[in-house]
């Protein structure tokens, strides 16, 4: 049987990561998990990590139910790096991400987080892609090209 006794849930304080936490939240309630909200400053943006716990403790209240019992968490350096590192450390059960479905050369130059993150991490990962992104990306009519439907 699966346990999920900590469950991580990467932010970039966007609001497509607060999808990645709706999910989290619902098996926390299922498994009266602990709940790690983690915020990965890169070093390329050059804001102290100070600066990107001001941010974090800025970012939940405005956007996280006061209700929700979470640990915040701010590390610096690459994200898929620090995520793995994290979890390795706290022995998380699960990783939950949104993605932001950046396809083409801005996901080769870019890379993706999710996508490392998937590849190296020892426990399971649960990418989210969020409505708006799954929206733009499907629509019902490409749905019934490809199945021949029309």
């Amino acid at each position: 049987m699966v346990y999920l006794k900590k469950i991580l849930v990467t932010t970039d304080l966007s609001q497509y990561s607060l999808e990645a936490l709706e999910y989290a939240e619902s098996f926390s309630l299922l498994y009266a998990s602990r709940i790690f909200l983690l915020h990965v400053e890169e070093h390329a943006h050059h804001r102290s990590e100070d600066q990107a716990v001001a941010a974090l403790a800025e970012f939940v209240p405005r956007n996280i139910d006061p209700d929700m019992k979470l640990t915040q968490v701010v590390r610096s350096g690459h994200p898929a790096a620090e995520i793995i590192k994290f979890s390795r450390e706290e022995n998380v059960d699960l990783i939950v991400m949104a993605t932001h479905g950046r396809t083409g050369v801005k996901h080769v130059l870019m890379g993706s987080v999710a996508e490392k993150v998937v590849r190296l991490s020892a426990v399971p990962v649960l990418t989210v892609k969020p409505l708006p992104i799954r929206e733009s990306l499907l629509r019902e009519e490409d749905v019934e090209n490809e199945l021949h439907l029309r």
